[in-house]
């Protein structure tokens, strides 16, 4: 039912990875998604992922900052050795688990994000890649208009990265994030689901006191989908993922092989993108060029 389309998807659905490094000297990474909307490089993704770019960055300037006291504590000539000791064990040091250090790669080597406009509110981000070959593109995305309103039933298919680890290298001569032989290409991976209702609520990280509209579907939104497109057979996108919600199932079966009287919880867990309507007036306000089904 998906093949066309998610073959559609995957000519402008890409992955961006987020390589950080720990004060302790431990690299992590963190997978995402985003849609290249435009041949003037424009992409659209969830503002969550930004979030965390905007997080790696306050805790490298943090530790930088660290650094720098503590040199100018220690060239301090007119200062007692002791005082100089004093001043130092007065700083507050980062934690050994904050980033000192991040990468973000956006699907191609040398590739810069600029340009960005964010809405906390409604889970979203728009950036303009540079430099940027639309030759690279077969395709843009095809937005569905918010009217005539969704019927609950429809099949919708989920796209992103899910399930791919990468443990970057560091390269401390070249101060530098390396990804390690077999990490690229990330595969995609493509989860359908049943369009179940509209949902208005608040965004995960946005204001609690301003809601939003997410396309809620039957299957979850998996971790390196966030920022992928929503789409139907034919491959108009309804919304891009954002979170998924973990609705209480009230089944609670004893643990096997667990003492009498424990239970476990389970959940329904049920992805939610954000709709299309909140995206087209998002692209609208910025004045960047999108496709839309009445178009």
């Amino acid at each position: 039912m998906f093949a066309d389309a998610c073959a559609s998807a995957r000519g402008f659905t890409r992955p961006v990875v987020v390589s950080m490094r720990t004060v302790r000297g431990n690299t992590t990474s963190s997978i995402g998604a985003f849609i290249i909307m435009n041949a003037e490089g424009w992409i659209l993704t969830a503002r969550h992922l930004i979030g965390l770019i905007q997080s790696c960055q306050r805790q490298k300037d943090t530790h930088r900052k660290y650094e720098a006291d503590v040199r100018e504590i220690r060239q301090d000539a007119g200062s007692l050795q002791r005082h100089r000791r004093e001043k130092t064990r007065h700083l507050k040091r980062p934690g050994e688990d904050s980033f000192r250090d991040y990468s973000v790669w956006w699907g191609t080597d040398g590739v810069a994000l600029r340009d960005l406009h964010l809405d906390p509110a409604a889970d979203l981000a728009i950036g303009r890649l540079d430099p940027f070959d639309p030759g690279s593109v077969p395709g843009y995305p095809v937005f569905m208009p918010p009217e005539p309103d969704y019927q609950p039933g429809r099949s919708l298919c989920r796209l992103g990265f899910p399930f791919h680890d990468i443990v970057p290298i560091f390269d401390e001569e070249r101060n530098a994030f390396l990804l390690p032989e077999g990490a690229l290409p990330i595969p995609f991976y493509p989860i359908e689901g049943m369009f179940t209702r509209v949902v208005i609520a608040p965004a995960p990280d946005g204001p609690p006191d301003r809601t939003e509209k997410f396309i809620e579907t039957s299957s979850p939104g998996l971790r390196g989908q966030s920022g992928g497109p929503i789409f139907d057979p034919h491959g108009f996108v309804w919304a891009i993922q954002s979170h998924t919600r973990h609705y209480p199932m009230a089944f609670r079966p004893q643990v096997p092989g667990r003492a009498k009287g424990q239970v476990e919880h389970q959940f329904l867990n049920a992805g939610a993108g954000v709709h299309a309507e909140s995206i087209l007036t998002f692209l609208e306000r910025h004045g960047i060029e999108h496709r839309r089904t009445e178009s």
